[in-house]
């Protein structure tokens, strides 16, 4: 199977997942997100702004705010296949960004130190070995290519399995999992 039907085929399985289930399993990321020594230790959190089925990682980067940690949220600049992360204060000043998903503003102050920074990767999927399928833009293998912090893969359980692995493919330092059984 290819890259292109194994995201097709894993994202309508993420999209069934029921709304009391996800509810939960998000619960349980964030949970487990939160007692993580990598997000107990950083000064900078990176995250992402949870669209569709994604997990919902808001109360994660709304308790990071209140721990006066630093946190950024990606922007993607299509034209350049590339991103950049901008820090925010609050997640209502998010503005509509590139795909329509909720970015920072361009006015907002760009990431510049990143060994002591913590950046949560979303995914499609992830493998045993934190080897990610993501939805095919590339942005975060070229993000994670210069990227001298600590990284978490954020997946349901259900979604945990052998992924397509590349040469320019990187893989997370660890993935955190919902604890569901299928």
């Amino acid at each position: 199977m290819n890259k292109q039907q194994l995201r097709r085929e894993l994202s309508a399985k993420r999209s069934a997942i029921s709304k009391k289930d996800k509810r939960a399993w998000d619960a349980e990321i964030c949970e487990a997100v939160l007692a993580h020594k990598h997000f107990l230790a950083c000064k900078r959190l990176l995250g992402f702004y949870p669209i569709g089925s994604e997990p919902d990682i808001r109360p994660v980067l709304e308790k990071a705010l209140e721990l006066g940690k630093a946190v950024y949220l990606p922007c993607c600049k299509p034209q350049l296949r590339e991103m950049i992360f901008r820090q925010i204060n609050s997640l209502s000043e998010l503005v509509p960004g590139a795909h329509g998903i909720p970015e920072p503003a361009k006015s907002n102050d760009a990431l510049r130190i990143t060994h002591d920074a913590l950046c949560l990767v979303p995914g499609l999927a992830f493998d045993e070995n934190g080897f990610r399928l993501g939805y095919g833009g590339g942005y975060y293998d070229r993000f994670l290519e210069h990227f001298e912090g600590s990284t978490l893969g954020i997946c349901h359980r259900i979604l945990r399995q052998a992924v397509p692995v590349q040469a320019h493919d990187l893989p997370v330092d660890e993935v955190i999992f919902s604890k569901e059984t299928t």
